[in-house]
């Protein structure tokens, strides 16, 4: 009997030896490790709103900042040029005549449209001259402007070598509106000059 109960108890010792028996190094569950902190995100600077620039504000010409000095130098200056335009345009000195142009004018007198214009008017004042002289219009060639000299040939040359310059306007401090006065008081515009490397050019 004492062997059969010393049978019984061993196991049972066995069993709870292991049961509390130190887990191996390695083995069972592991300890949680603390998950590494998140980098912070990089965000943006907040874009700037773009400010819009103010366009440079335009300089408004006042024509009391002319004196009355420069009004009298200024207007000489503009009939002396007209009279010796008058004697270039007689004498049908084209290349004279360019010379008191400016580059952009030029440009505008020798383009396509501008003679295409120039054409259609001299033809029409030409049937206009030739009726009013008892002619048939009808009959009246029509002269085709090509260039500039086309230009200067049948319409500076006939309708500008007497021009008789009365009065002027400033238009700015720069450029200046020459006129005659016809007889009945009325202002015809002659140019529009410009001073352009101190000399008074045609700009219109």
């Amino acid at each position: 009997m004492k062997q059969i109960g010393l049978l019984l108890i061993l196991p049972i010792v066995f069993a709870l030896s292991c049961g509390t028996a130190p887990e191996p190094q390695g083995s069972g569950t592991q300890a949680e490790q603390p998950e590494p902190a998140a980098e912070p995100v990089q965000t943006a600077p907040p874009e700037q709103p773009v400010q819009p620039v103010a366009p440079p504000e335009e300089k408004v010409f006042d024509p009391q900042s002319i004196t009355d000095e420069m009004f009298a130098n200024t207007k000489a200056d503009v009939q002396a040029l007209i009279a010796d335009l008058n004697r270039i345009i007689r004498a049908r000195n084209f290349n004279g005549w360019v010379a008191y142009l400016a580059e952009t004018y030029y440009r505008e007198i020798s383009s396509a449209a501008f003679l295409e214009e120039r054409t259609d008017e001299l033809y029409k004042r030409d049937q206009i001259v030739a009726q009013n002289t008892g002619r048939d219009p009808r009959l009246v060639q029509k002269k085709n402007l090509r260039t500039a000299r086309d230009y200067f040939e049948n319409v500076v040359v006939p309708s500008r070598s007497n021009d008789r310059m009365d009065e002027i306007d400033f238009l700015s401090e720069n450029r200046v509106r020459a006129y005659t006065v016809d007889t009945r008081g009325t202002r015809l515009i002659l140019y529009d000059l410009e001073l352009i490397d101190k000399m008074w050019k045609i700009i219109n």
